[in-house]
């Protein structure tokens, strides 16, 4: 059983290296082994951003960290933990039963979706809603205790709903060709039973106005700004252990030329050091926007501004559109057997170009953001998502 109010947040690199030790798949595949999956249910890296110790939550740049070492391994490892701590920063929104508390402390992981929202009827008996819906997408939801997602009342009234995982069941699994190990399947819910305790409005969370309900520091206000930076750093750490993987691999022949190794090539060293400083730059990007988050947490007085969130949605896009954009550079300097299965640049490459896709990065919304505010219109014309 987790006991993270034991753990302090400045055991981080031990805590990375257990899980990085217990690290496997299932034969033949690329889903974590039950060893993997138990240490990681166990981890305290699942809960960084938890609210409930005395100490409050560590630094959204910590989970940046973790999130970006561990996507060194494997991305799937680190868009879950990554996953995880967004949702204990969301669950801080929330007053919830202590055998929630105590079935949350034994298994850690969390799982949520801010997607089309379910359906919210009120139960008959008065004592809160019945839940109908699907939501896409839920990264290691099969792992979890708890689930969060949207669903909206028949007046429009959005709310995010938290409820245990085994009251929802898995409609379709994750097809996609990447992030295969984090399972992002498909679930449902049907007449689910929801105490009002278990929803919140999703307004006030959108807009960071909590009215003060938070003593201290608390992330509960800035989930996107959480979730969007813990994959990015899963992705960057993806990118580095491609980038890795050729440089210890030049001394490989440059066939039909008479360069005994790629290391002797001018062009081979130039593109890779070219490669090398667009990564620093992508983490030194991700990294300052995980420090003003934390600055903005640290100094509660003056939050962020829409402008600041659109900021930070924005460069974080650009972050996963360069991972990929290194990742196809460093498979051309690789060639074709880079490709090959049994390759590991391979699963990177499929893994990245999945990751770097997902909704708050992709269709070009983030970009139009930021075009908006240029121009002096309000964002939120076009998302609430930043």
């Amino acid at each position: 059983m987790s006991n993270y109010n034991d753990v302090l947040h400045t055991n981080l690199s031990d805590n990375i290296n257990a899980l990085i030790a217990s690290y496997a798949l299932e034969d033949g595949s690329e889903l974590l082994s039950r060893q993997t999956i138990q240490a990681l249910q166990n981890s305290p890296l699942l809960r960084i951003l938890d609210e409930s110790p005395l100490n409050g939550p560590g630094l959204l740049g910590d989970v940046v960290s973790v999130c970006r070492s561990l996507g060194k391994i494997d991305a799937s490892l680190g868009w879950l933990v990554g996953v995880s701590n967004s949702s204990w920063s969301m669950k801080a929104n929330f007053d919830l039963p202590e055998t929630v508390l105590a079935n949350m402390n034994e298994n850690s992981m969390l799982s949520m979706v801010l997607g089309r929202p379910g359906t919210l009827v009120p139960d008959k008996n008065g004592a809160g809603w019945r839940l109908n819906g699907e939501w896409k997408y839920a990264s290691g939801y099969p792992l979890s205790s708890y689930f969060f997602g949207l669903a909206a009342t028949k007046e429009g009234i959005v709310k995010v709903v938290v409820m245990p995982s085994q009251a929802l069941k898995i409609t379709s699994p994750w097809h996609s060709t990447g992030l295969h190990g984090t399972q992002s399947v498909t679930i449902q819910a049907c007449d689910a039973m929801i105490p009002e305790s278990f929803s919140v409005n999703y307004q006030p969370i959108l807009h960071g106005s909590l009215n003060g309900r938070f003593e201290g520091r608390s992330y509960a206000g800035y989930f996107t700004g959480v979730l969007m930076n813990c994959l990015v750093g899963t992705i960057l750490g993806a990118t580095e252990s491609a980038l890795d993987y050729v440089v210890a691999s030049l001394q490989r022949p440059i066939g039909g030329s008479t360069y005994a190794s790629m290391r002797d090539s001018g062009p081979v060293r130039y593109e890779l050091g070219r490669l090398k400083s667009n990564l620093d730059l992508l983490i030194r990007a991700a990294e300052y926007n995980a420090s003003i988050v934390d600055y903005a947490v640290d100094n509660a007085a003056t939050p962020l501004s829409n402008k600041d969130r659109v900021e930070i949605r924005a460069r974080a896009t650009q972050v996963m559109k360069g991972c990929t954009e290194i990742v196809q550079s460093l498979l051309w300097i690789y060639g074709s057997s880079g490709l090959d299965t049994s390759c590991p640049l391979e699963k990177i490459w499929r893994d990245v170009n999945v990751g770097a896709r997902h909704g708050g990065f992709s269709k070009l919304i983030p970009e139009e953001m930021i075009g908006l505010t240029l121009l002096n219109a309000d964002p939120v014309s076009l998302s609430r998502m930043f």
